[in-house]
């Protein structure tokens, strides 16, 4: 028998499949962060979706036996004709599947299919824009296992987030969801699935299919062989033309390797390396070419125009799908913590931080904190690594506090981002073609390493520590204690780091980094 989500693995990759089936014994022991976010926001969705469905929708008993259970919830939906069901049991053809909810439309039933995602707008944010590939092809099985196995399909339906609704408080999550209606879509892939059922359980019967890790060991989801499976690769060049930065480098480096077959960043002619930030693919490339880092003269003299105190200051947010808070968005990130280094004077710092675990909006107390900390009037610069992430927090906290909109755009208007000055004026070979602050720490700071760190790493380790403390009932006072220290260390990091990197870009001596900094 193959389920649902068999045939997606192996839409996926066929060998991650056969790996599932064959070699169990290869999968960690331990969920990992984005795991477990990835489980508990399809169950809270899953579970508002259900209440949409009214009071009195049947939900099908399940047996170990699941052709069993699918010919037990199709009697009982001839039962029940006009009544709405939910995770209703479907079976044919060697395929099993669980329709999210079967709702009766006419002679049949819409099926509709709830994602932990939001609905697809372009980028005037009205208009629909296209499914996800997968979120059809999972549509498709659960279609063609129900009109097989005699269930009359009305229509296909995808039941996605509307993320330009905000929470108007009260329980009332009527405009939590917003239908995209797919059954065209869904109908062309109809024939493709008893396809895809035959190839894969051929595949299952034979050796590991060969493959190489790439783009689909992470999408649509995260692969956990990849260790087994790397190692497995044929070998690849010290130095990948993939070396090359960001989504426009990305795309240069696949027209490098299409066009005229290069596998190495040190291959192109630098003539070659063009764009906008052709400077720095030639940097890169004349770094990993000689194992020297690159320094371009310059930072210390723009860092040395900028006034004290200098703030270097993080946030990290929760972006919950289903939204707490009144007036918040499905996924909107709301910052519940910041930690900030002060240098007051040149060498001389203190530290201020913020971390709210009450369960409260952390909105409020997060700006006045902010307030008291960052002297709304004063002309120090504000350090970030990304400006993206935080001035959109502060534009949104504006957006959410029309009242505190002032002071946002006071604190936006002195960001100063420090990635574009390490991009512009340093590049080393460890950086392996990222510019993560991960990735700069180590070859200028090497005894700040984020792997020591403990539970909390990076940020969706941030915020699922943030989900243990706050929202789950089994987290003890104890536990919650722990998180708390965990979360307040790992973002203090996070503001040192950049005190390091300015320090570094400047030529100054390292900065000495006192106890409790």
């Amino acid at each position: 028998m193959l389920t649902k989500s068999d045939l997606q693995t192996y839409l996926q990759c066929p060998r991650k499949l056969w790996l599932e089936r064959h070699r169990p014994d290869l999968l960690p022991e331990e969920t990992t962060p984005s795991d477990y976010r990835r489980a508990r926001d399809g169950n809270i969705v899953g579970e508002k979706a259900r209440e949409q469905l009214g009071k009195g929708f049947i939900w099908p008993p399940s047996t170990e036996d699941k052709a069993v259970a699918a010919a037990q919830a199709k009697e009982l939906l001839e039962a029940s004709l006009g009544t709405p069901a939910a995770e209703v049991p479907m079976f044919h053809g060697g395929v099993y599947a669980r329709a999210d909810a079967l709702v009766p439309e006419g002679a049949g039933y819409v099926l509709k299919e709830t994602k932990a995602s939001s609905f697809p707008l372009k980028k005037d944010k009205v208009t629909p824009d296209d499914p996800e590939d997968h979120h059809l092809d999972d549509l498709a099985i659960q279609a063609w296992v129900m009109k097989e196995s005699g269930l009359p399909l009305s229509r296909a339906e995808l039941n996605l987030l509307n993320n330009q609704w905000r929470y108007p408080g009260g329980n009332d999550f009527s405009g939590l969801f917003r239908p995209m209606d797919v059954t065209p879509l869904v109908l062309e892939r109809l024939p493709r699935v008893p396809e895809w059922a035959a190839a894969a359980e051929v595949m299952l019967e034979g050796a590991m299919p060969a493959a190489t890790t790439g783009k689909q060991c992470e999408e649509p989801y995260h692969c956990p062989f990849q260790d087994f499976c790397k190692p497995l690769d044929p070998p690849a060049p010290e130095h990948p033309i993939e070396l090359l930065p960001d989504s426009v480098g990305k795309k240069l480096a696949k027209k490098l390797r299409e066009a005229n077959g290069y596998t190495s960043i040190l291959e192109p002619r630098p003539d070659e390396l063009t764009g906008k930030q052709s400077a720095l693919y030639r940097r890169i490339q004349e770094a990993h070419r000689t194992g020297i880092a690159q320094h371009v003269p310059g930072a210390a003299e723009k860092l040395a125009a900028h006034a004290y105190p200098r703030y270097f200051f993080d946030f990290e947010g929760i972006d919950l799908p289903v939204p707490h808070w009144q007036g918040v968005r499905p996924y909107e990130q709301i910052p519940f913590q910041w930690s900030c280094h002060i240098e007051t004077a040149p060498g001389e710092f203190r530290h201020e931080e913020f971390l709210d675990l009450t369960g409260n909006d952390p909105s409020p107390a997060c700006i006045e904190k902010m307030r008291q900390v960052i002297d709304p009037d004063g002309h120090g610069p504000i350090y970030v690594y990304y400006a993206t992430y935080e001035r959109g927090r502060l534009e949104e906290l504006a957006q959410r506090h029309p009242e505190q909109a002032d002071l946002m755009q006071k604190y936006i208007d002195r960001i100063v981002d420090l990635l574009p000055f390490v991009k512009e004026h340093y590049y080393h070979p460890e950086m392996q073609g990222s510019f993560s602050i991960k990735k700069v720490l180590p070859v200028i700071a090497p005894e700040l390493n984020y792997d020591e760190l403990d539970e909390v790493q990076e940020g969706t380790g941030a915020q699922v520590a943030y989900l243990y403390a706050v929202f789950d009932p089994a987290s003890t006072p104890e536990r919650k204690a722990d998180l708390e220290q965990k979360l307040l260390t790992y973002c203090k990091q996070d503001t040192w780091a950049m005190v390091e990197v300015a320090h570094f870009l400047a030529g100054a001596r390292r900065p000495v980094r006192s106890q409790g900094m």
